[in-house]
């Protein structure tokens, strides 16, 4: 065992000083949002068809940092995330009041390999949600919270690990799974999981078709979202999306987090 450990000592630099280092990053995202997950940057809206809302993404994941290793089919990167999803009602007059909004926060570290059958791509995050009733769910006239729902706190902070794998440069299957290591209210479930595929297909220049569906078990009900639609534009780069959306489980807005969500509609995504 002493050989073991003095031949790791000697051996454990020089591999590491045959890799690259680190060094600043100025390219896309290694790992590429996922397409029907709820918790991902996004820049754009989704219209519920069947209940006149909005839900107004706004936000953006930058990677920071890379680490290059010996080998140029592997790459590690560390950025971070701001973002805010927002539940908007439809009024009269062309007036969309704010009636909820998450924020969400944190730091990811990124891991991207080519191997012979495909390429593998990981993504952890350390993140903060923490979520709000805006003056849209007030009663001004009556002076009360609508729905008889008032504010109510609503934090957790979490790890998310997702893991995926792509065959070819059409589609991607993942696997992930949520820990929060705190959380309030302190009844909610602390671990949830969740599995999904994407498939794209360029069908002219710079325009693909694309669908997605993931479920995730939470705990409290499974929640469902499909999602299909086109991009116009590269599709792991700068571009336009329009698609149709399914939504179905508890809904994603923590003060909402004990209620059933159920609603399909049209979504408009911008890629920076």
């Amino acid at each position: 065992m002493k050989k073991i450990f003095l031949l790791t000592l000697l051996v454990t630099p020089i591999v590491i000083s045959q890799d690259k280092g680190f060094d600043f990053y100025g390219g896309p995202l290694l790992f590429k949002p996922l397409v029907a997950n709820t918790f991902e940057p996004r820049v754009g809206l989704i219209w519920h068809a069947n209940n006149n809302r909005l839900r107004l993404d706004i936000g953006n994941s930058t990677d920071m940092i890379q680490y290059g290793f010996h080998s140029d089919t592997r790459l590690l990167t560390i950025g971070s995330d701001f973002f805010t999803y927002t539940l908007l009602r439809g009024e009269k007059n062309f007036h969309f009041p704010v009636d909820a909004v998450d924020y969400l926060f944190g730091f990811n570290i990124n891991y991207r390999d080519t191997l012979k059958d495909g390429i593998i791509g990981a993504r952890l995050r350390l993140s903060h949600i923490s979520a709000h009733f805006a003056d849209g769910h007030y009663d001004g006239p009556t002076g009360v919270w609508k729905d008889g729902l008032n504010p109510r706190v609503y934090s957790r902070e979490f790890f998310d690990l997702v893991i995926g794998f792509e065959p070819n440069d059409m589609i991607r299957y993942y696997v992930g799974f949520m820990y929060l290591w705190h959380v309030d209210p302190i009844n909610l479930p602390t671990t949830s999981a969740y599995a999904g595929t994407e498939v794209h297909s360029q069908i002219a220049a710079a325009t693909n078709l694309f669908a997605a569906y993931q479920f995730t078990a939470t705990g409290l009900r499974p929640r469902h979202e499909v999602q299909a639609g086109t991009k116009v534009g590269n599709w792991n780069g700068r571009g336009t999306e329009v698609y149709f959306i399914y939504h179905t489980g508890n809904s994603i807005h923590g003060e909402y987090h004990d209620q059933k969500d159920e609603y399909s509609g049209i979504g408009f995504t911008v890629n920076f």
